[in-house]
């Protein structure tokens, strides 16, 4: 019997065609189990079925790279270009359904916050030859958290290069759907590769990918087009967010002018739900006012995934390996779909402490949830 007091969050919803029992969503989180062959394994099956029988009505992979060149820039992430990666995925899609669930693949290219320590000496790809701020920290590679790594300075990606990367996530996505996901999300946010394209602090083109809202976002629209031709009507998600992971300063859309531009585009080119990422659910778009999820459902008229628990002083690496505890409130969520500032909610740190949050919390067993800390990240 599902908690009365929670009737929104666990009540079911379609989006373009897929159907899901609750609104219940694992958020996407990088867990660097993969190995250098950036494989998925029998480990990493069990743990997203794990999340599928513990209720959660979508799962979001970690991040899942669209080459073992350029785009990945962390030690031990999954990829998704090759036969192996396809079929251990296909593994994991496999364990996900016989448990009940359904699940999303997150497909990303790192960008600048990739480094060459993890790519084999490559040195990372961006709109333009800009560094990022702050310090490059490797969840997969322990050293890199005890030491100061700048992020190193990009390369400015030429033509060529662009459409490349186009391909890159249109033949990884066409794996995934091969692979058996229910849909597929695009990674648009937290300072990585598509999202230095929209963010006019990273990108200073001056060609038809730089300059004005409409063509910062072309990029995201050759992606997103490119995507949607290898998927057919396979529901396509992006994420986006007004910060990068490593700076919560670096903000990308200056008003709501531009943030609807830029979903206008999103929209057009083929994306049916977005996907928020930030700090808080309820953090706001702008200084004041409504929060970014509401106002990415009210400017583009598409379904939206609200998230976010990482503490606003932190930065992502320092939330997550600082211990915070994590539960994450049902009441907080059940009550920003009641607003209508969203249609679905993630659940990020509390699901990996958690993997039956959803049963537990939609049973009325909140006390038996236990606290996220930063020991857990050491095994799946």
């Amino acid at each position: 019997m599902t908690d009365s007091k929670l009737d929104k969050l666990f009540s079911p919803i379609e989006i373009a065609g897929l159907e899901l029992p609750n609104r219940v969503v694992m958020a996407p989180m990088t867990r660097s189990f993969c190995g250098e062959s950036g494989v998925p394994t029998e480990a990493v099956a069990s743990y997203y079925a794990a999340r599928a029988a513990g209720g959660c009505g979508l799962i979001v992979t970690e991040g899942t790279v669209v080459n073992m060149t350029d785009a990945r820039g962390y030690s031990g992430i999954p990829a998704i270009c090759n036969d192996a990666q396809q079929a251990g995925w296909q593994q994991v899609t496999d364990a996900v359904h016989r448990a009940g669930g359904k699940i999303a693949i997150q497909l990303w290219h790192t960008g600048r916050l990739g480094h060459s320590r993890a790519m084999q000496g490559t040195q990372p790809l961006a709109p333009s030859a800009l560094a990022a701020d702050g310090m490059f920290k490797d969840f997969g590679d322990r050293e890199t958290l005890a030491v100061d790594i700048p992020y190193e300075r990009p390369k400015a990606m030429g033509f060529e290069q662009i459409e490349q990367a186009c391909g890159e996530f249109a033949e990884a996505a066409g794996r995934a759907k091969a692979a058996g996901f229910d849909a597929v999300e695009l990674h648009g946010a937290n300072g990585y590769l598509i999202h230095t394209f929209l963010n006019a602090e990273s990108n200073q083109r001056t060609d038809e990918f730089g300059g004005d809202m409409i063509g910062r976002s072309a990029f995201a629209v050759g992606v997103i087009r490119a995507v949607r031709a290898a998927i057919g009507d396979l529901p396509l998600c992006i994420r986006l967010s007004q910060h990068a992971v490593n700076d919560y300063g670096w903000v990308t859309w200056q008003n709501q002018e531009e943030l609807e531009v830029c979903l206008q585009q999103l929209k057009l080119a083929g994306v049916d739900f977005l996907h928020s990422s930030g700090y808080r659910l309820e953090a706001p778009a702008f200084a004041d006012g409504e929060s970014f999820v509401g106002a990415l459902k009210r400017l583009s008229g598409l379904p939206s995934i609200g998230s976010g628990g990482i503490t606003y002083s932190n930065t992502t690496a320092e939330s997550f390996a600082g211990g915070l505890a994590e539960l994450t409130d049902p009441v907080v969520c059940e009550s920003a779909l009641e607003q209508g500032e969203c249609d679905l909610v993630a659940v990020g740190r509390a699901m990996l402490a958690n993997p039956d949050w959803a049963n537990k919390v939609g049973g009325g067993n909140w006390r038996q949830l236990v606290p996220f800390t930063a020991a857990m990240l050491g095994s799946l």
